[in-house]
């Protein structure tokens, strides 16, 4: 099963040309890694500067040899742009979208830190607002993760990597991303007004935290 690598840098202030040449190279050494099906890599929109990287893998085998080289967070190691330290997550596709008439322009993140005992009943309310939000044609892209911060205690020794039943690990994460691509500004509004968005967005609300990334893709 493919594996999602999510990886989040804040810049410092005055930086952003500098950041934006890191990312880049960053961006073109990852691009031919053994084992990566596809990466993505986004930047704030706004005051605040930081870059949004997404790396998909073929499956956790894969991201393990390839860690050394290809890391997004160990590749950030050692520079003095970053203004707090980088955050990782490991996570798996549940959802996915795409309208091929729908060029992304715009771009937002929902990182949602739910409570342990509400994550599989969020994760069924979460992919039945989407799939009710896909039949209008206001997305052009979206996706819906589920799984871990990367430093995070594991809930099995390091070494297990799954789940007596074969599930991975990361599949029972409390941690949800939300990838969501407009092609307008309009698209992006009607989305956010509908009212499947209000409902699940009110109950994410409710079990626990919700942070959001405006988003360029690069």
């Amino acid at each position: 099963m493919e594996l999602l690598v999510v990886t989040l840098a804040h810049i410092t202030p005055g930086r952003d040309t500098d950041g934006l040449a890191r990312i880049r190279l960053i961006s073109d050494s990852v691009r031919n890694a053994p084992g990566l099906v596809i990466s993505r890599f986004y930047r704030s929109r706004g005051r605040d500067s930081y870059y949004f990287m997404l790396t998909t893998w073929e499956d956790e085998e894969s991201w393990r040899r390839a860690q050394e080289r290809y890391n997004p967070k160990q590749l950030l190691l050692g520079s003095d742009l970053l203004i707090a330290p980088h955050e990782q997550w490991l996570m798996h596709y549940l959802w996915g979208y795409s309208r091929p008439a729908g060029v992304p322009i715009l771009a937002a993140a929902h990182l949602a830190t739910i409570r342990t005992d509400q994550a599989d009943r969020t994760q069924r309310g979460w992919i039945e607002s989407l799939r009710r939000q896909a039949t209008q044609p206001t997305l052009a892209f979206a996706f819906l993760a589920r799984g871990v911060n990367e430093d995070a205690p594991p809930p099995q020794p390091s070494q297990v990597t799954s789940t007596p039943n074969g599930d991975s690990l990361y599949q029972h994460g409390s941690i949800f991303l939300n990838l969501l691509s407009w092609a307008s500004e309009a698209d992006r509004e009607e989305f956010y007004t509908d009212t499947n968005y209000q409902a699940i967005s009110l109950f994410l609300n409710s079990v626990g935290f919700i942070q959001m990334l405006m988003l360029d893709p690069l």
